[in-house]
């Protein structure tokens, strides 16, 4: 039994051959209280007899089927259309040219390779800076010159107030039980029955733009504190937002001496006021909408606690020295790479990029609990990580499509997503082992806030209300949330419930 196991485990690594350029990474394991299956009682081990192997977290996920027919389909094409962007790689998250000697790149590429031989097909990407806007096109025109369409999360609502997307779960092979489907998203996506906008491990974008703390720890140092201090403050549930304030009261240098507080000097914490501010509602433990019995949404944004976080984070982010209002967008990264900031809130992605050559040591943490009575520390993704439709004469080849989308994210999480998560993220871009384990904390703490999807339309901006009043250094938050509330109130009994199937 344990040579036929082990065999399994070697045959579906021989065909992972993409984590090979990850090679240098050491994948953490996980317990496994699976026995082995009852031997006779005459049977005798011997004392040579090898233990049977601890499997890595890796060879776990490559004996998770897929579930999938031996098909072929004598050299079709399977075409995606995405997002170009210059500040990310979309296109990376569907196809890689060529391989190139980057873990991660090359894993995307192997990727692909296995699954066009495995299927007789050919992959395809296309891209422009509005990739919703082809759903719509191809629904008017009927054609298929596009089987699946990534967008921004955000930008998904395009799509689907324009009736152009068909229901993932009239795709024959979509199992929404595979670890490679981002329950985390899909399930606060899916409303009476109906996801119009995916999320999985094809996206990895899901995963490296999700926020956390960035913590500098050279600088850290010369005000006292160890890494280890951090660590055990999260650990012990005590990472709140009023001990990291008080944490930082003090970080403030001068660094060019011309007495006034300026772009130029060191700062406990700072960033500009967009996508970090959205996470400050769900890190500390709200939440904008939640789903009744009937699956229907009430909107509970609006409380006393909200009104709390608002005066707090605005007296943090304007009456403290220690703080740097930065401009412009993303400017934070510049700064923690400069060493003008000792913490910063920022997405993973700036590990893989403006971060890479840093010369300082730094660490990463969760967003802080509110108090040390919330249960956990959360996060949100930022609002531009990828999903996919379904473009509505995708209908026709349905089978076909959902596929080669089902291998396509079975087949990252097993060897794309290990790629950036454990070796990049977690290996290459870590420098100490508690890092990858406050990685993890981050990672088991994320939300994806469904309303993101409609928050610019049919939610009336409301998830990022808290960022709008934050840029405006307005207290007036139950004014604000007044002047919307009979449009957001219209807009989902009239609009919202429509698209999702609803009957008045």
């Amino acid at each position: 039994m344990k040579k036929r196991i082990m065999a399994a485990v070697l045959a579906a690594l021989l065909s992972a051959s993409a984590f090979t350029a990850c090679s240098e990474s050491n994948a953490g394991t996980n317990t496994d209280e699976t026995q082995p299956a009852a031997m006779s009682t005459e049977a005798v081990v011997t004392e040579t007899e090898e233990p049977e192997k601890e499997l890595t977290d890796l060879e776990k996920r490559q004996l998770i089927p897929d579930n999938l027919p031996d098909t072929k389909y004598d050299g079709a094409e399977f075409r995606v259309y995405t997002v170009d962007a210059a500040y990310a790689d979309y296109e990376g998250e569907i196809l890689a040219e060529e391989i190139t000697g980057d873990a991660c790149n090359d894993a995307v590429y192997n990727r692909n390779i296995r699954i066009e031989d495995r299927f007789d097909i050919r992959i395809g990407v296309g891209s422009d800076a509005t990739p919703q806007a082809m759903c719509k096109t191809l629904a008017q025109s009927g054609t298929e010159d596009y089987h699946v369409v990534a967008m921004y999360d955000f930008k998904a609502n395009e799509a689907i107030t324009a009736e152009a997307v068909l229901n993932w779960y009239d795709a024959p092979y979509q199992d929404m039980s595979k670890p490679w489907h981002n329950s985390l998203a899909n399930d606060g996506a899916t409303i009476n029955g109906i996801l119009y906008a995916i999320c999985s491990d094809l996206s990895y974008t899901s995963m490296t733009f999700t926020h956390c703390f960035f913590a500098n720890i050279d600088l850290l140092d010369q005000y006292g504190y160890q890494r280890d201090d951090l660590y055990n403050m999260v650990k012990e549930g005590k990472w709140t937002i009023d001990a990291f304030i008080s944490m930082i009261e003090p970080m403030y240098q001068d660094y060019n001496g011309n007495g006034k507080t300026d772009g130029d000097d060191l700062y406990g914490f700072g960033y500009s006021i967009w996508n970090p501010a959205d996470v400050w509602i769900t890190a500390f433990g709200e939440e904008i909408v939640s789903k009744n019995d009937e699956g229907r949404l009430e909107v509970t944004f609006m409380s006393d606690k909200t009104v709390s976080i608002l005066e707090k984070l605005l007296s943090f982010h304007y009456d403290f020295q220690a703080f740097n209002l930065i401009d412009p967008q993303y400017g934070e990264e510049t700064n923690f790479v400069n060493n003008k900031l000792v913490f910063a809130p920022m997405r993973f992605q700036a590990a893989y990029s403006k971060l890479r050559e840093m010369e300082s040591e730094y660490t990463m943490l969760p967003y802080p609990k509110w108090d040390e009575a919330q249960e956990g520390y959360y996060t949100n993704a930022d609002d531009k990580f990828s999903v996919f439709c379904l473009p509505k004469p995708s209908y026709n080849n349905l089978e076909f499509i959902s596929c080669i989308f089902e291998a396509l994210c079975a087949e990252s999480y097993k060897t794309v997503y290990p790629a950036y998560y454990d070796q990049a993220l977690k290996g290459k871009y870590s420098t100490d082992a508690t890092t990858a384990e406050m990685v993890d904390l981050v990672m088991a703490g994320r939300k994806f806030d469904f309303t993101f999807q409609f928050g610019s339309m049919l939610f009336q901006s409301l998830p990022y209300m808290i960022r709008n009043m934050l840029q405006d250094n307005n207290p007036n938050l139950a004014s604000a949330y007044k002047r919307i509330q009979k449009s957001l109130t219209k807009n989902l009994d009239k609009r919202f419930y429509e698209l999702y199937g609803y009957e008045d």
